[in-house]
């Protein structure tokens, strides 16, 4: 089974489902990848955020729509099989774009069969360790994904993972460390959820994320490539 369809038939609950993606270690490329097999099997996508996120012109989203203004995106017909990308351009960082009000999340929400959402943000650091605003995960939310990054293993601390002040190196205690801290990866998770350490492709010892242990499956695998490890 590849990656994307074990995500999927764990995380979907029906129509309307919204996913909400946290903890860091490549949320961007899963929302792509989530977005995109959603649509092989014939349903409609909205990917947004409620943080920010990249936007189209740094990432490719792979969408069939792209707004960045609510009068377009309320005005847009839903159609089977596509994905919609939505967010507001940010004045101050051009590179990124972020939530649209809540009020017209829910909206949209009702009218896909699927809404994915990147819920955090971390610098593009594998790991991370929350404070008081974050993750942001809406009431509506069914399903969360959080995800940490295997890259993580063996390096400093405090260059891989965003929000700690910290030295040491990062071992497979340490994971451990942010899955039961309450600021850590599953912080505000909410409906059915999973934990995925991602890039489990490029370590050597992914074996060791095995002795891992949480309140939720855990999942060794590969966004990039979409396999699963056991």
């Amino acid at each position: 089974m590849k990656l994307s369809d074990r995500l999927i038939d764990s995380l979907y609950s029906g129509e309307h489902s919204v996913i909400s993606v946290s903890g860091a270690g490549g949320k961007t490329s899963t929302l792509r990848l989530l977005a995109k097999k959603f649509k092989e099997r014939g349903l409609s996508v909205l990917i947004t955020t409620t943080t920010k996120f990249q936007g189209p012109k740094q990432f490719d989203w792979d969408c069939d729509y792209y707004y960045s203004d609510e009068a377009s995106v309320l005005n847009h017909e839903v159609k089977k099989g596509e994905a919609v990308y939505f967010a507001h351009f940010n004045l101050v960082d051009m590179k990124k774009y972020t939530s649209p009000r809540l009020e017209i999340l829910s909206i949209l929400i009702n009218r896909f069969d699927v809404t994915i959402i990147e819920a955090d943000g971390s610098k593009m650091l594998p790991l991370k360790l929350h404070s008081d605003r974050d993750p942001v995960i809406i009431d509506e939310t069914t399903a969360t994904l959080a995800i940490m990054g295997a890259s993580a293993l063996g390096c400093s601390k405090d260059n891989v993972c965003f929000g700690l002040d910290g030295e040491g190196i990062v071992d497979i205690a340490f994971y451990q460390e942010l899955i039961d801290n309450r600021e850590g990866v599953l912080k505000r998770a909410k409906g059915k959820t999973l934990i995925l350490i991602n890039g489990c492709d490029a370590v050597e010892n992914r074996n060791a994320f095995l002795t891992l242990h949480a309140p939720c499956p855990i999942i060794l695998g590969s966004i990039l490539k979409d396999e699963i490890y056991v």
